[in-house]
């Protein structure tokens, strides 16, 4: 599965996440964001467990990575390059990132605010949703999620400055010097939270957790997915039913209703003997469907008639064959010419 993925961050991620101004053509780019990553062409989420992978994928080839323009690559045209990717950086929460060499063309693109946003191509797991492979990437001025620490800036020049003012007010509101580090801003901002009041209620969140993983006869350390997998499996008990057998009897039970459709379908004309493996099929596969048809079907044998053994219908007396008999003999593959020299050809 291949996902074209194009981001641009929120101003709050550029304060206090990023923090920096960039002009021009950045030596190292973000290639994917942390956690749960939204995009216009599915969902996927990118932890410490896919970036170790995606590296590990990167370091067993010797090429180099590609970064064209605007997927190029994937399609049968010409793509030349803009950049080169040289090496993959995993900085955790900040997401995964690349040294690239750029082209002379694309540090001018950049220079000039002309491409903002790279689009990382990625092959994403269905067993886990998480990506492994990154295969190239593009520029783009056409994002799909938000996320992402864009190239470069926007052009208005005095977003920097409302960015910093903007800054500047939230760390003399939390007391924090000019230099404050994120971990400084988050740790005072976890420090306002107490001061509301939330202590109490994360206590007793963390006192219903731990009450839960006790039920659950869990270690308090087990991760989200191990909690899921035992609630699951306390679904579907021991002693209920196991699915192979389950479906072993509802396989039993559709065709014993398979049957009794047939076998009233032949006993009421609807339907010669010629026609039951059809019929079977079909009434198997669609049984509602089997039954609509019924209801507008003409008898095609009379009924009581036993055509089993190849005897004509009680109606013939020889002589001509009349036109019930002559479509039962087509059912049936009864040659006329052979039926009539059977049962003769006239008074018998």
């Amino acid at each position: 599965m291949f996902l074209a993925l194009d981001n641009k961050p929120g101003k709050m991620d550029r304060m206090i996440l990023d923090g920096r101004q960039v002009d021009g053509a950045p030596e190292e780019i973000q290639i994917l964001p942390y956690g749960h990553v939204k995009s216009k062409k599915g969902k996927f989420f990118a932890d410490e467990q896919a970036f170790q992978q995606i590296i590990a994928n990167f370091d067993s080839e010797k090429n180099d990575i590609v970064i064209d323009y605007e997927h190029q690559t994937l399609k049968d045209v010409q793509a030349p390059a803009a950049g080169w990717i040289k090496s993959l950086m995993n900085k955790g929460r900040e997401g995964l990132w690349a040294q690239v060499e750029w082209t002379k063309r694309a540090g001018e693109y950049l220079a000039n605010k002309e491409y903002r946003y790279l689009s990382p191509v990625i092959w994403v797991k269905n067993s886990d949703k998480r990506p492994a492979i990154f295969h190239s990437a593009a520029l783009t001025n056409v994002p799909a999620v938000d996320g992402m620490v864009p190239l470069v800036n926007k052009h208005n020049p005095d977003e920097g400055d409302e960015d910093m003012e903007f800054r500047e007010m939230i760390l003399k509101a939390l007391g924090l010097p000019e230099d404050a580090t994120d971990d400084q801003v988050n740790h005072a901002l976890e420090q306002l939270k107490k001061k509301d009041g939330q202590p109490e209620e994360l206590d007793k969140l963390q006192s219903f957790k731990d009450e839960v993983m006790g039920v659950l006869e869990m270690d308090k350390k087990s991760t989200a997915d191990q909690v899921k997998g035992k609630i699951i499996s306390l679904k579907n008990p021991a002693g209920y039913v196991p699915v192979e057998q389950f479906d072993q009897l509802k396989k039993r039970l559709d065709e014993k209703d398979r049957d009794d459709l047939v076998q009233n379908a032949m006993k009421n004309g609807k339907i010669a003997p010629a026609q039951k493996e059809w019929a079977e099929e079909y009434a198997l596969k669609d049984p509602s469907g089997f039954k609509a048809f019924l209801d507008q079907a003409p008898v095609v044998v009379p009924v009581g008639t036993d055509i089993s053994g190849g005897n004509p219908s009680p109606e013939y007396k020889g002589g001509e064959i009349d036109e019930m008999q002559l479509q039962v003999n087509k059912m049936l593959g009864i040659d006329d010419k052979e039926f009539k020299e059977q049962y003769g050809e006239g008074e018998k």
